[in-house]
C-alpha cells in the first residue's frame, strides 16, 4: 500500500458539512474597517451591518426590504427543520452569502485607502469557491440584475454559453439553477429564449444529425413551448394528458438536445477551418 503526502491527506480530510459550518463563521466574523462617509470616522462592520449601513437601499433586489436582516429572515423562513441538512439548503444560505459579497466588492467604498476586510473576507470567498468545487456547482453573476446564481456545472451549458449571446447565455446556465426544478413556466420562457438563437441550428443540421434535429424541433412545436398545446380547443396533441413531472423530463431532455446540436454544428465549422488551413499549409 502507497504511503499518502500530506496533501493527499489533507484533501481526504475535506467534509462538506465542517467546511459549510466553517463558512457560517466566517462569514459572522468578518470585520470590514472603513471611513464612514457621514462623520469621515473609521468604523467597523460586520458583513450584513455593511450592506445594511451603505449599500441596501441602492441595491436593485432590495424589492421592499428595509433591512439585511428583514430580507435574511424571509430566505431562511423557507428552510424547514428536515431542509437543515440538505445540498440545496445550503446552496441558499451560500447564494445568501455571495450576493452580500458581490454587493460589497461591486458597490462598496473599496477604494477607500482606510478601509481593510481583513484575512477572513479572503477565506470566506476562498472557502466558499471551494466549497462550491466540491459540490459542482458555480457562480452565474448577473451584473444588470446586480445578483448571483449558484448553477450546477454542465461543461456542455458551458461550452455552448460561451458562443452564445449574452441573453441566451444567461438562459442557458439559468435552466441549471436549483430553483427552476418543477418551475415549468420558467424553464419554458428559457428554452424559448435558447430557441430564438439558435432555431438555425435545428433547421440546418449537419450531416448525419438531420433526424436528431427534426426530432428536437417536434418537441419544440408540441411540448407546449412554442405553441399552445395544452388549452386550445381541438387540440388532439397527446401532451394535453402528460403530468407536469413527465413534461418537465421532456423539458429537460429537449434542453441537452439542443446543447447537443449547437456543440456539434461548432465542432463541424472548427473541422471546416482545420481543412482549410492544412490546405493552406499543404499548397505552400
Amino acid at each position: 500500500m502507497s504511503r499518502q503526502n500530506i496533501f493527499e491527506i489533507l484533501d481526504s480530510a475535506y467534509d462538506i458539512t465542517r467546511e459549510f459550518g466553517k463558512i457560517q463563521d466566517l462569514f459572522s466574523n468578518v470585520v470590514i474597517n472603513c471611513t464612514n462617509p457621514l462623520n469621515y470616522r473609521q468604523s467597523s462592520y460586520s458583513i450584513e451591518n455593511y450592506v445594511d449601513t451603505f449599500l441596501l437601499h441602492i441595491w436593485k433586489q432590495r424589492k421592499s426590504f428595509l433591512s439585511v436582516e428583514e430580507m435574511k429572515n424571509c430566505i431562511f423562513a423557507t428552510i424547514t427543520f428536515e431542509d437543515i441538512d440538505k445540498i440545496e439548503t445550503k446552496l441558499k444560505i451560500l447564494e445568501y452569502f455571495m450576493n452580500l459579497i458581490y454587493l460589497i466588492e461591486s458597490k462598496g467604498c473599496t477604494n477607500d485607502p482606510i478601509n481593510q476586510f481583513g484575512k477572513n473576507f479572503l477565506f470566506l470567498k476562498e472557502n466558499i469557491n471551494i466549497l462550491l468545487e466540491n459540490l459542482n456547482y458555480e457562480q452565474l453573476v448577473i451584473k444588470d440584475e446586480e445578483r448571483v446564481l449558484l448553477v450546477l456545472k454542465d461543461p456542455a451549458a458551458t461550452a455552448v454559453a460561451e458562443i452564445s449571446t449574452e441573453k441566451t447565455a444567461l438562459a442557458i446556465l439559468k435552466y441549471n439553477h436549483a430553483s427552476m426544478k418543477g418551475d415549468l413556466e420558467g424553464k419554458r420562457n428559457l428554452l424559448n429564449s435558447i430557441y430564438l438563437e439558435y432555431e438555425t441550428v435545428l433547421e440546418n443540421p449537419i450531416e448525419n444529425y438531420k433526424d436528431f434535429s427534426k426530432k428536437a424541433t417536434q418537441l419544440y412545436n408540441n411540448l407546449h413551448i412554442r405553441h399552445d398545446n395544452k388549452t386550445k380547443e381541438n387540440n388532439k396533441n397527446l401532451v394535453i394528458d402528460v403530468s407536469d413531472e413527465e413534461l418537465e423530463k421532456w423539458y429537460d431532455e429537449l434542453y441537452q438536445m439542443i446543447l447537443l446540436a449547437t456543440l456539434l454544428l461548432d465542432n463541424a465549422d472548427r473541422t471546416n477551418k482545420i481543412k482549410e488551413l492544412k490546405s493552406k499549409i499543404n499548397g505552400l
